[in-house]
């Protein structure tokens, strides 16, 4: 459809808006650490990445939060196991896929983790998952 066509035609004009709108979802990381300040907001669905979920869970463990170079060790680990399964296609490519699928119908999401944002604000597994998905939803074959 171009602005020829919307002008000629109210009914495609507001298609036209409506497909804009639902591809306007979000993705943001978050904290569920107790006072952390990124907690989801109204409207937006959480997505637990923490050891909790089977699949985009860090099974690598973090004894002390505190520990900068352990911190780098684990998201190294899974950095070479979610790349290895993105590459062979495996759940956790099909998990991050679905993530992006959301966001392209329109719904806001926040990944929750324990170390993303104050009060640690530290780095954490969910920025792979998040760039990825981000990487997903910029890719067209235009």
């Amino acid at each position: 459809m171009n602005a020829l066509d919307s002008r000629r035609d109210p009914s495609a004009a507001a298609a036209a808006r409506d497909q804009i709108r639902a591809a306007s979802g979000s993705l943001r990381l978050g904290n569920k650490r107790k006072g952390a300040a990124a907690k989801p907001r109204p409207g937006e669905s959480v997505v637990d990445i923490d050891r909790c979920n089977p699949i985009l869970g860090n099974p690598f463990i973090l004894q002390n939060h505190r520990d900068d170079a352990r911190r780098a060790e684990v998201i190294a680990l899974y950095k070479k196991k979610y790349d290895a399964d993105i590459a062979r296609g495996g759940p956790m490519s099909a998990a991050t896929e679905k993530l992006a699928e959301r966001v392209r119908a329109g719904e806001r999401l926040i990944l929750m983790c324990w170390c993303h944002g104050a009060p640690l604000d530290k780095p954490c597994h969910g920025d792979l998952i998040k760039d990825r998905v981000e990487k997903l939803l910029a890719f067209t074959c235009d």
